[in-house]
């Protein structure tokens, strides 16, 4: 990729080919339509630049967690259709939702109530789509009353049902048993729907790797393999998938230091003979777990190097003894590689004890974002601009 003007030493740069790529490897191994999700600021990569690629490469919906994150993709100017996932959660964001245009989620008549109250208030109608719980325990209209619901719900004005869907409780689990037993519910219920809905939809990442095509669906919803993460070591195989973000800093402050000097807060760390110290202006204020600096490492010319004590909010330091050449403004890889060396997500999900998830998603909004095509970069997004195509 080519260089940019810099923004801040520390930046997260994504790959939208590396974007739209994935969105096509996961339609080709589900044979079936994806809706990409762009929740918690699409898993940290910015969720502006992620949905207006996922549309441009054949995606036929994004999908939000929250109201809020679908009126800030509408304030973004992403005009195609957006799933909120948990549908209204009070009742002052009802009217919002139906005004913009958005998708929402519903498994009781109350909510779908509301949501045609405000539709025939606006004169327009307003899209759902009903969720089933089959065994996740956590959203959705009961399997044994799913029917008797979407009916009444389906009768409502100005309300149409655009999709039905469930979510699976263990897709990542090498047994996927219970998926088949949830999906099993799930039939059951759309056999006593005479009028399916366009969409119908169970699978999202690991679903999709685990099952590839699955029959009755013909639409898959995946956030974490959009970005080039797999839900679980065993599903890696599945889908040939291209990690979309780095994220780098650089050698802020380089001190030579004695033997037995302490480092960072509590002094945790003291240096076992005479060295170097590198500052580096990344912490935890920029997503850095914390705990990252008992197990975690970054990669320093190549070099695999441990933290040197606790993670600040805006600092790390770093031993860099024995790293040849180590000077102020080498670049420092958190996530991504460096010459023949490389670390992922996965790697230091693994030394903080969480998941790829967590650290992705965790990466906070001051860092800026770099967006490339074709190795150019076409978009930034910074806390104080704003994401802007360049």
């Amino acid at each position: 990729m080519t260089s940019f003007d810099a923004i801040r030493s520390t930046v997260a740069d994504v790959d939208l080919d590396a974007i739209a790529s994935n969105v096509e490897a996961i339609r080709a191994r589900a044979k079936a339509d994806v809706i990409a999700v762009v929740k918690a600021d699409a898993y940290g990569h910015g969720a502006e630049a992620v949905a207006e690629t996922s549309f441009e490469a054949g995606a036929v919906m994004v999908a939000v967690a929250t109201i809020e994150e679908g009126l800030v993709l509408r304030e973004g100017g992403v005009n195609g259709p957006i799933l909120v996932l948990l549908g209204p959660t009070d009742s002052s964001e009802v009217g919002h939702a139906v005004a913009l245009d958005l998708v929402l989620v519903v498994w009781d008549l109350d909510r779908a109530r509301a949501i045609s109250e405000a539709a025939t208030a606006l004169r327009r109608d307003a899209r759902v789509h009903f969720k089933v719980d089959t065994g996740l325990t956590r959203l959705g209209a009961p399997a044994n009353e799913a029917a008797t619901r979407y009916r009444a719900i389906a009768s409502l004005p100005h309300l149409e049902i655009d999709g039905i869907f469930t979510h699976f409780a263990t897709a990542d689990d090498p047994d996927p048993s219970n998926d088949r037993v949830q999906l099993e519910r799930f039939r059951e219920v759309l056999r006593s729907i005479p009028d399916r809905p366009r969409l119908v939809h169970a699978a999202a990442s690991a679903g999709v790797a685990a099952f590839g095509p699955v029959e009755g669906m013909n639409a898959v919803r995946t956030g974490l393999s959009i970005y080039g993460l797999h839900a679980a070591p065993h599903l890696a195989g599945a889908l040939a998938l291209r990690p979309a973000l780095s994220w780098r800093s650089r050698v802020h402050r380089l001190a030579s230091v004695s033997a037995g000097t302490g480092v960072s807060y509590g002094h945790e760390y003291r240096l076992p003979r005479d060295g170097r110290i590198a500052t580096v202006p990344v912490g935890y204020g920029d997503g850095l777990p914390r705990v990252a600096g008992k197990d975690g490492v970054v990669l320093v010319r190549g070099h695999r190097v441990p933290f040197a004590g606790r993670v600040c909010m805006d600092l790390v330091m770093l031993d860099v003894t024995d790293v040849d050449g180590a000077r102020e403004g080498d670049e420092v890889v958190l996530i991504g590689a460096q010459g023949s060396a490389s670390q992922t997500a996965e790697d230091l999900a693994e030394a903080c004890g969480t998941i790829n998830y967590e650290i992705v998603t965790g990466i906070r909004r001051r860092v800026p974002r770099r967006y490339f095509r074709g190795g150019h970069v076409v978009a930034t997004r910074t806390l104080a601009e704003g994401h802007h195509a360049r």
